[in-house]
Order: C-alpha cells, then structure tokens, then sequence
C-alpha cells in the first residue's frame, strides 16, 4: 500500500502513529424509561458540573461590584449608589453553597449509574437556592432597574433544556412564586423599599394591585411564552435524539447480523476454494496425463486466482475473528518475540526468495507477555507487506529489542526498500480495502486486508504502531507492545497473567 515518486532530491520521510483505542461496545438495547434514563443521567451531570464553575463566575461578578461599592465614585460616575453588604453577602453565600454542590455533584457521579436520583437533586437544590438569591438581589437592585426580573429567564431557559416540559414548568413557577412573594411583602411593608440609582430615595412601593396588573402578569405572560417555545424545541430534540439512538442501534444491529452471515458464507468457501487448487497441483504435476501448453496455461491461472482467493478468504477470517465480540479474550503467556518472528521468516522466506529479496534479521531474546496468534498475525502481515512492496533484489530488515522506556515490554522494527507510501496516505494504509493506485500498480493481487489485521491484532494487544516512510525510498513500521505489569501507560484490559513476576522464556516453539 504504497506509492513510488521520482524526484531529484530526495523527500522528507512521512510519520504516523496509530495509537491504541478500545474497542467500542454497542450499548445494550434498553426499552422505555430505562433507555431515555441512561441516555439522560449523564447529560444531567455535565450540566450540574457547569452550573457549579458558572457559579464561580457570578461570583466573582457581585464581588467586584462589592468592591466598587467600597470605593463611592465609582459607581456615582454610573449615576448609582453601590451598598457592599448586599453583593458581598450573596458573594459569600454562593460560595459556601457552591462548595457544598461541587462536592454533591462529585459524590453522585461516583456512584455511577445509580447515582442519577442524586444528581437530578443535587441540580434541583442549585437552582432552587440560586433563585432565592436572584430574588434578593432583584429586590436590592430596586424598580429602577426595571429589566431585573428577566434575570430568571437564564434559570427557566436553562430548566427546559435540561428537565422535562413539567419540571421547567415547576422551575418557572418557583421564580414566580419568589417574585410575587417579594412584590407582596413590600407591599404589605414587610421589605423596606430599595433602589441603586444615586440620588434618589427609595420610593415606597406601588399598590399591590398597580404592581400585578403592571409588573407580575406580564412579566409571567412573557415567562410563560419563552418557557412554552423553548420546552417544546428542547423536547422536539430530546425526542430527535432517542430515535436517532434506536435507528443507530438497529443499523448496528443489521451490519452485524450481515457480518454473521458473511463471515458464515466465506467460511463455507474455504474448503471448496482448498479443494480446486489442489486439484489444479494434480493437474500441473501430471498424474492425470500431460496437459497441452494451451490447457497448462489455463489451469495455472486457475490455480493462481483460486490460491489468490484461498489467502484473501483466510485475511477476512482472521480479520472477523479479531473484531468477533462472541469469542473470549485469547489466553496470554509468557513468550519470546524472537522466535515468533523466526517462525514468521521460515513461512516468507520462499517467496521472498522467488522476487530475490534478501531477509535481514537481528533477533536478540525479546521476553514479551501477549497472545500468540494476535502476535504471529501481527508479524506475519508486517512481514508479508514488507516483501510484497518491495521491489525484487531489495532488502527486508526485521529486528527487535526489549522495550527501553518505562511501560514498553518490547519493539518490532520492519523496514523495507520498498516503494514507499505517500504522507497524505499514511492515515488510511489501515483500513480495510484501502489500496493506493500506486499499490494497484505495483501489486495487484493484494487484498488490502493486511495492514488492517495488523491494526486489529495491534488494538487487541494494546500496541502503538509507528510509521515512517518515503515514497520511492521505504517505509518502516515500528510497533510498540506495552508492558502488561507496568501501570505506566494505559492499554486495553485484559486479563492479567501470572507470568508478570517470572522472566524467564519459555523453550522456542
């Protein structure tokens, strides 16, 4: 999967680096509540972390006001009058509340799953206390500051977005409730009248009628609006959303199933596909009689497309099994990257010999604890697409070493002469089909498979696969194991063998 470029001088070699990344799990299918539960508790705790660093933001806002209010002239150069407490008290206030949230939020999140009760009342707490402050700092900004009120707004919007149609309701009735429950006890002379306008004294309140029909019932009808508009796109989207989730799943679903039924079907081939080539090796060896030229000719290229086939059947099988959710975890041992690699050589030496590409190796006792057929998978394709890309009387060097850094347990380093890949191709080499035209060019009875069993034997053992090449010049894999013992990396799970405290190798196999 490479491509050659001609150039007086020569280019700059081209990195990538695949790094490991687990597998992903469709989610099992949940029916009803459940499902919109577990698509939702999440949601909610990522909107309850954000109110708490919102908070902080609030924060620092009514103490910086606090502040100018230490200092008279400047808030009287804005025609107003800044008293301290007011703002600093709700300044206090709201951070002896947000500590206790953020460290609610933290507890409910730790439980998981399970935890969502806690968090819904954990939002339910912030915002019912963040209304009770709005409302005293409504009423200390006083009617001259008459666009006060719509500072609910942000809580209600918030609500709809984040709790069903009836809880935002609820949430839009509360700010009601605390607004018309200030409004009665000014009126009634319970709360003095206040104002920050500079100069003029707190008038009294208007007469409880004048403040409903003039200030309470449009600033609810206005409520009521926004509430009904933005309840109903939020819940529009909510609903969106789940269906898009099921389609997913379903989708998911039928690729599977059409996966089964493939791999079933390329099973079944295998055997067919063996059994005419053998037949075509009885025929080019003559025990049925001598064949005419023109009867040879065709016969070998039965037998060419047929082992052709056979190889890229075998590809899809290993490709399958790698990616099968079904078969468990392969058992892991103790073994010794050297003589997987020797054994790999021994299988490609005779068709590397064939193209007159000479195999190089430096194979010192590499320990590694991995799985052996992800590893001989693994080696096998490397090697294999090393001596396929490489132009005849070329060289393939192999080597490996034990890891140097911490959390490395081993690398294997292929390098070829090959024909390079170009640099805005490097990221696609290890998906499935993926042929450059220079690849086609060079080798077309490539399958395209190699690279990506290379990535799903690599994923499985939780290597990094390094990639540096240059059109015309080579490339070089370089694929780095993790140290199962090490907690210096992180790598996919699995199970851990008892192998980690014993170094020695077992006998080559």
């Amino acid at each position: 999967m490479r491509g050659a470029a001609d150039s007086a001088a020569p280019p700059a070699p081209a990195r990538y680096r695949l790094v490991p990344t687990p597998e992903e799990s469709p989610a099992p299918a949940a029916a009803g509540v459940a499902e919109e539960q577990a698509r939702v508790e999440p949601l909610l705790h990522a909107n309850a972390v954000w109110f708490c660093r919102l908070r902080w933001l609030v924060v620092a806002v009514l103490l910086g006001v606090a502040a100018s209010g230490l200092v008279p002239q400047l808030p009287a150069a804005a025609g107003l009058r800044i008293q301290p407490l007011w703002p600093g008290a709700a300044a206090v206030l709201l951070t002896g509340l947000n500590v206790v949230f953020t460290r609610w939020t933290r507890r409910a999140a730790d439980r998981g799953p399970c935890g969502g009760g806690s968090i819904r009342a954990v939002l339910w707490t912030q915002i019912a206390s963040d209304l009770v402050i709005l409302t005293a700092v409504i009423h200390w900004l006083g009617p001259d500051w008459p666009a006060a009120p719509f500072m609910y707004l942000f809580h209600i919007i918030l609500a709809c977005l984040v709790f069903s149609p009836a809880e935002s309701l609820a949430v839009a009735g509360l700010a009601a409730g605390l607004y018309g429950l200030t409004i009665w006890m000014g009126s009634v002379g319970w709360l003095p009248p206040s104002s920050i306008r500079l100069g003029t004294p707190p008038s009294p309140p208007a007469p409880l009628s004048v403040q409903i029909w003039t200030g309470l019932l449009p600033m609810l009808l206005i409520w009521g609006v926004i509430w009904y508009l933005v309840s109903r796109l939020a819940t529009t989207l909510r609903r969106r959303e789940l269906e898009l989730a099921q389609t997913n799943r379903r989708l998911a679903a039928s690729s599977e199933e059409r996966a089964r039924h493939m791999l079933e079907t390329t099973h079944q081939l295998k055997a067919p596909f063996a059994a005419i080539h053998a037949m075509t090796q009885v025929l080019l060896g003559d025990y049925a009689g001598p064949l005419p030229p023109a009867a040879r000719e065709v016969v070998e290229k039965i037998s060419h497309r047929c082992l052709a086939l056979s190889r890229q059947i075998q590809e899809m099988l290993q490709l399958a099994n790698l990616r099968s959710r079904a078969q468990g975890t392969p058992p892991r041992q103790r073994l010794d990257l050297a003589s997987v690699v020797r054994e790999v050589i021994g299988r490609v030496e005779p068709a590397a010999r064939q193209r007159r590409i000479r195999l190089e190796t430096t194979l010192p006792p590499t320990p590694l604890t991995a799985a052996p057929d992800h590893l001989t998978m693994l080696v096998e394709n490397l090697v294999v697409n090393a001596v396929t890309y490489s132009r005849e009387g070329g060289t393939v060097e192999v080597s490996c070493t034990p890891g140097a850094a911490p959390g490395e347990a081993a690398r294997l380093t292929v390098r070829d002469q090959g024909i390079g890949i170009p640099a805005d191709k490097l990221p696609h080499i290890f998906e499935d089909y993926y042929r450059t035209e220079e690849a086609v060019a060079h080798n077309r009875a490539s399958t395209g498979l190699g690279l990506a069993i290379v990535r799903q034997a690599a994923r499985a053992e939780g290597a990094t696969i390094e990639v540096e090449s240059t059109p015309g010049r080579g490339t070089i894999f370089t694929v780095i194991f993790p140290d199962p013992c090490s907690p210096a990396i992180s790598r996919p799970a699995f199970s851990q063998p008892d192998s980690c405290t014993s170094h020695g190798l077992p006998p080559d196999r």
